[in-house]
């Protein structure tokens, strides 16, 4: 492992051996109010079923697994509900970070978490043999999922 010698933090930019020790900025509280960025979904269960899931249609089969009751598997509902949260926040930075949403986290964690040696891996294959329009899921239990604020 390498190690930076004690006393030699601190980096020499424009080439002067002089430098001076480091300012202490104070940063004074603002009553600035951050506008309200309501939620468009109550919970990860409803963002699933209505958002994510119409969007990522896939065959399941020999290439990707999944198992309707989701949310049993804890893998599979932090990773759908990080993926909600981040969808909640980023939607309100326009197109380009849903462009970013996609393509940093929505298709790289689908893919994983639908794969084959993914977290359903063990899961009984679905009777349906033809091609969902999404994959079968089962609502959760009342409450078993935190609200998001201000979600109809």
């Amino acid at each position: 492992m390498i190690e930076i010698p004690p006393g030699t933090d601190s980096m020499d930019l424009d080439g002067d051996d002089t430098a001076e020790e480091p300012r202490a900025y104070s940063v004074e509280a603002t009553d600035v109010a951050k506008p309200e960025r309501p939620f468009m979904f109550s919970d990860a269960e409803q963002w699933l079923h209505r958002y994510a899931l119409p969007r990522y249609l896939r065959k399941l089969g020999s290439n990707r697994s999944w198992a309707p009751n989701w949310y049993d598997y804890p893998e599979a509902y932090s990773l759908i509900t990080a993926l909600w949260e981040s969808w909640e926040q980023m939607r309100w930075e326009g197109p380009q970070q849903i462009l970013v949403f996609y393509r940093d986290y929505f298709y790289p964690l689908m893919d994983r978490l639908t794969a084959m040696d993914g977290p359903f891996h063990a899961y009984d294959k679905t009777t349906h043999p033809q091609l969902p329009e999404t994959f079968p899921v089962w609502d959760a239990p009342p409450g078993y999922f935190r609200q998001g604020k201000d979600a109809e």
